[in-house]
């Protein structure tokens, strides 16, 4: 009979242990899951420009040109969604020495800034289909400024334009959202 108690408790306690480690077992595996789906947006600009071909022109006759820059915002498209966005343009010239006698034309001061860093920051956000006003409309040569060392081995003359945009969301004007981004490592 004592052999009979001794199975029964040993076989109570067994059974016991097995509920209790099925129901923690139970407990530390149960789970959820709820999908989050996340889309990025894309910052799609691009430079317009209106640019007759010039008629070659002698550069001591202080010739003028049209030529009209600014930036759109482009959708991309079905599979993402485009972001209001900040731009900046920088300038640059094929020949230093023409270049530093360039005078743009109608060039816009209250919606572009120039800045120490040498790019022009249009000063609002740029919303999807939206584009800048132009920076400028055209130029001209100011031959009275120039260094005429290299005129003669000069064949063209070209005025590169270059562009960056990032995001406005999160950030209270332009300077703000173009200082988080320099300063990203």
């Amino acid at each position: 009979m004592k052999k009979r108690r001794k199975a029964i408790v040993c076989l109570t306690a067994l059974t016991m242990a097995l509920v209790g480690i099925g129901g923690t077992a139970a407990y530390l595996t149960s789970f959820d899951s709820k999908d989050n789906i996340v889309a990025a947006g894309n910052n799609t600009t691009e430079i317009e420009e209106e640019f007759p071909d010039p008629t070659p022109t002698p550069v001591e006759s202080n010739p003028e040109f049209t030529k009209k820059v600014w930036v759109s915002n482009y959708s991309p498209g079905e599979d993402g969604f485009n972001v209001d966005c900040y731009v900046r343009l920088s300038l640059g010239y094929s020949n230093h020495d023409i270049g530093k006698a360039v005078v743009l034309k109608n060039l816009d001061r209250i919606n572009w800034i120039l800045k120490e860093d040498g790019y022009y920051y249009y000063r609002y956000p740029l919303k999807e289909g939206q584009s800048t006003t132009p920076l400028f409309t055209g130029f001209y040569i100011d031959f009275s400024r120039m260094d005429k060392t290299y005129l003669n081995q000069i064949a063209e003359f070209r005025i590169q334009v270059y562009e960056e945009s990032v995001q406005a969301e999160g950030f209270s004007d332009y300077l703000s959202a173009w200082k988080y981004y320099q300063e990203q490592i």
